[in-house]
Parts: structure tokens; sequence; C-alpha cells
């Protein structure tokens, strides 16, 4: 009797052992599963921030540069498609989740995780470059209004 009862506990022990375990793989599925939707979030927010930045280059190049140099800023918008292709992969991205999330391995997600910062560093490194064309071109223009005009005679 004092066996089947120690047999009865060892394996009550490992089921709760089992539990335990899968548990705790679950919650780290879970917290991996929305930090890759928390990550896809402030993607997306970053993307279109850069599509905002990148139309109003030209307007303020436009007001503070000469008609040849405004022509380089408007260049910026040729960047554009790029942001839209990012929006679409983005959007793609969270769709495969919704359809395989649940069947996805962990190594999949990961990948998924990581992929998606790698792009939100890679992007913020645009966004720093961007940010300092800004700031050279409001430069420029506090120059020439800092400059005198030249009235004709």
């Amino acid at each position: 009797m004092n066996i089947l009862l120690a047999c009865a506990a060892a394996v009550f022990a490992l089921g709760l052992v089992f539990a335990w375990r899968r548990e705790r793989h679950l919650l780290r599925r879970r917290m991996l599963l929305t930090e890759i939707l928390d990550l896809a979030d402030a993607l997306e927010r970053e993307l279109l921030e850069c599509r905002a930045r990148l139309r109003e280059v030209p307007a303020i190049a436009a007001a503070a540069l000469s008609p040849a140099e405004a022509v380089s800023a408007r260049a910026t918008l040729a960047a554009e498609p790029q942001v839209q292709e990012a929006l679409r992969d983005l959007l793609a991205h969270r769709l495969w989740l919704r359809q395989h999330a649940m069947r996805a391995s962990d190594a999949e997600l990961l990948a998924a995780r990581d992929a998606l910062d790698a792009t939100r560093g890679t992007l913020a490194r645009q966004l720093e470059r961007l940010a300092d064309v800004r700031a050279d071109v409001e430069q420029t223009r506090a120059t020439l209004a800092a400059q005198p005009s030249e009235v004709p005679h």
C-alpha cells in the first residue's frame, strides 16, 4: 500500500512539474507575442512619422533654399515608396502572425521579434539622418535670413 501511495505521489509530483513547466513556456510565449505586437505597433508609428517628415522636407527646403537646392531636397520624396513598402511588409507580418502565431515555433517567433527590432534600429538611424537634413536646411534658412539682402540700384 505504501508503494502504491509513493508511486501515486511521484506521478502527481511529475504532473505538477510538467504543468508548471508548460505554464511557464506558455507565459513566455504570450510575453514574446506581446513583445512582437508592441514592436510592430512602434514600427508602424515610426514609419508613419518618417513618411510625415519626408513630406515636410520639400516645403521647408523651398522656403529656405535656391530652386536648384530645393530640387535636391524634393528628392527625399523618392524614399516615400520605400516607407510605403515597409508599411505593406509590416501588414503582411501582422497577417502572418494572426494566422500562424499559435502554430509558429519559438524560433520563428524569436526571428520575427529580432527582425522587427533590427528594422526599428535601421529606421531610427534613417530618422536621425532626416533630422540632420532638416537641421541643415533650417540652419541654411537662418543664415540666409541673417544676411543683408542685396537691393538692386
